[in-house]
């Protein structure tokens, strides 16, 4: 009985020994105080050296350069679509989008988005665009795998689905390139949902509004052009201009022929050349010369009358002018019709998306964080001082601990070699 309490006294005292008390540790800490700082001061000093080369370097020769992140915020609609789905599938990116953890069979438009953004399609256009393998230096037989990863790690496209919010964002040490790198992506964007069919309706709408102009235009210039050979020749229809031109023939014909006969009269009463028939024979020749005006087609006053040969041309120039003038004012009210047809239809569907903020210059570095970098190699540096000195501590007492050596001592001595039997 009584070895039996002399042993657990004994396994007492070697436990409380065992244990090391909050002050032991402080004591340590402090016994080593000047290691732990010495530690810490140089690598506080080496990381701010460090950090402040980092900075003082031109951008392309910085091994710690500032980057500056440009992005863009889109809305989009989060309606899913089977058209959407089967657009996926004719694209041929229903498999990507499985690597992605998209379903094809129930993809919504932020899905698609997200998957198009950051599409080989979208990333090669970057990369010629801005010569992004020589940017970062990629070369080899890879290069262009390896070229489309580096732009990855740039370029970031998030779609949150509570708030229907896509967020396309690109980083780079060049403020100007990252602001042009998300206009890119943006217009690939748009480009690449319209011919998946997104906005179909919107679309046709547009374009039904541009040809709508374009007709209008034409119109309007046929207009100018009847409007100028009415005020030419002083009418409307070229067989009024005829009808007219033959009624102006014909007076002018009897006047000449009243006016023939007032000087053959004359002439019988008459033998000499006296103003009366001076007169006569003036406005006689007046005569004559406006009807080889008219037949000549000269100019009456401030309008054309053109001469008897040019009439059909004229009526088939005037026939053609009214027949294109016809034409496109019926395709005006047919475009007119359907415009506003589809107008009803995209009145309904909302576009799959709209850009809320557009990408801009950063004027303000979103990294590196050289503050935090130089208090996390500081505190990192002080806890390696620290465990240091702890086991510094913990050789230097198992050295003056005789127990202790003898037992390294056996452990390092060889043992002797047990004789052969004969």
């Amino acid at each position: 009985m009584s070895e039996a309490v002399e042993n657990k006294t004994t396994q007492v005292q070697e436990k409380d020994e065992d244990e090391i008390s909050l002050l032991d540790l402080v004591a340590i800490i402090w016994k080593h105080k000047k290691l732990i700082i010495g530690v810490t001061a140089a690598a506080m000093v080496v990381v701010l050296i460090y950090a402040i080369v980092s900075i003082k370097l031109p951008p392309e020769k910085s091994y710690l350069p500032n980057v500056y992140t440009s992005k863009a915020t889109l809305l989009v609609q989060s309606g899913s679509s089977s058209g959407l789905s089967s657009a996926l599938a004719a694209s041929g990116l229903s498999s990507v989008a499985g690597l992605a953890g998209i379903s094809a069979g129930g993809n919504t438009n932020g899905q698609l988005a997200q998957t198009l953004a950051t599409s080989n399609s979208v990333l090669d256009t970057l990369i010629q665009k801005y010569q992004l393998a020589a940017r970062y230096k990629v070369k080899g037989p890879s290069m262009t795998s390896d070229t489309r990863a580096a732009v990855k790690q740039h370029l970031a496209a998030k779609y949150d689905e509570k708030t229907g919010l896509f967020t396309i964002s690109y980083e780079d040490r060049d403020p100007v390139l990252a602001k042009q790198a998300v206009d890119v992506v943006v217009d690939e964007l748009v480009k690449r949902f319209s011919t998946l069919g997104g906005d179909k309706a919107i679309q046709q709408r547009d374009l039904l509004e541009k040809k709508l102009a374009e007709v209008e235009s034409n119109i309007n210039d046929m207009q100018s052009k009847v409007k100028a050979f009415q005020n030419k020749y002083g009418t409307v229809q070229v067989e009024a201009l005829a009808t007219e031109q033959i009624a102006i023939l014909a007076r002018l014909r009897s006047e000449l022929i009243l006016k023939e006969m007032d000087i053959s009269n004359y002439e019988k009463v008459s033998k000499i050349n006296d103003p009366v028939m001076i007169q006569l024979k003036n406005e006689r020749d007046d005569l004559v010369a406006k009807i080889k005006e008219i037949e000549s087609g000269k100019g009456t006053g401030t309008k054309m009358m053109p001469s008897q040969k040019e009439m059909p041309d004229l009526a088939f120039e005037y026939a053609k002018l009214e027949r294109d003038l016809a034409v496109q004012t019926e395709v005006y009210k047919t475009l007119t019709q359907q415009y506003e047809l589809v107008k009803l239809t995209a009145s309904g569907q909302e576009p799959a998306f709209q850009i809320l903020e557009m990408a801009e210059v950063p004027d303000k570095k979103s990294g590196p964080s050289r503050a935090m970098t130089c208090v996390v190699v500081t505190f990192a540096a002080f806890l390696i001082a620290v465990l240091a000195a702890f086991a510094i501590e913990s050789i230097q007492k198992m050295r003056n601990n005789p127990e202790t050596v003898a037992r390294f001592k056996a452990l390092s001595t060889p043992a002797a070699k047990a004789p052969r039997g004969k």
